[in-house]
């Protein structure tokens, strides 16, 4: 019984400890729709999709700097990309790491108001394959492939605005590349949707 007593008594601390500290660490998940956007595209949207985690830094008061690390989804529905035909649905799977910077506003009724921007660096991992045809050839080629596919690196700038209450947060999010996604098109990334979260 004392054991019992003890190790309740202690959980209660623990829980008591971090529901006075503001969360730090935010587990996140989101859907929503991508597509590339350029002189070059002639595409439609597809569904995207992201997992990931994001960390608070305090810098001063209610800046803070946010560090995320995320598997996000993209791509696009070809519909021609000039003269090259992409005769399937494009996926590219990356892992990406925002780096923005977030201003905190304080509610008085409860809850915190998020304004947030900054940039994103992101690798791609893997994605479909894809037929392309085009002055007389026809190939399958994996989306990152290094002589017909898109590039594997990417980088661009990303904003976000998010309402927090408690542990929760939902938010919605946009993030555009600025790296060619291939060296002979104008193609660049582009990302928007919504995102829950749990903040811990």
């Amino acid at each position: 019984m004392k054991r019992f007593l003890t190790l309740a008594a202690l959980a209660f601390a623990v829980l008591t400890t971090s529901a006075q500290r503001e969360p730090k660490l935010t587990i996140k998940a989101g859907a929503g729709l991508s597509s590339v956007v350029g002189a070059d595209a002639n595409t439609k949207i597809k569904v995207a999709a992201k997992i990931g985690a994001a960390y608070d830094l305090k810098l001063y008061k209610e800046l803070y700097l946010i560090p995320e690390l995320d598997f996000a989804l993209k791509g696009f529905n070809p519909d021609g990309v000039n003269f090259i035909t992409l005769d399937n649905v494009v996926h590219m799977t990356y892992l990406q790491a925002p780096i923005q910077l977030a201003y905190r506003f304080r509610l008085k009724k409860g809850g915190n108001i998020v304004v947030k921007a900054g940039p994103y660096f992101a690798c791609g991992l893997f994605g479909s394959k894809a037929t392309i045809s085009g002055w007389g050839f026809r190939k399958e080629v994996d989306v990152f492939d290094k002589t017909y596919g898109f590039r594997r690196f990417d980088v661009g700038i990303g904003t976000g605005l998010a309402f927090e209450r408690n542990h929760f947060t939902i938010g919605l999010e946009y993030s555009r590349g600025l790296h060619r996604l291939h060296p002979d098109f104008r193609l660049y990334n582009q990302a928007f949707g919504i995102t829950l979260g749990y903040r811990l």
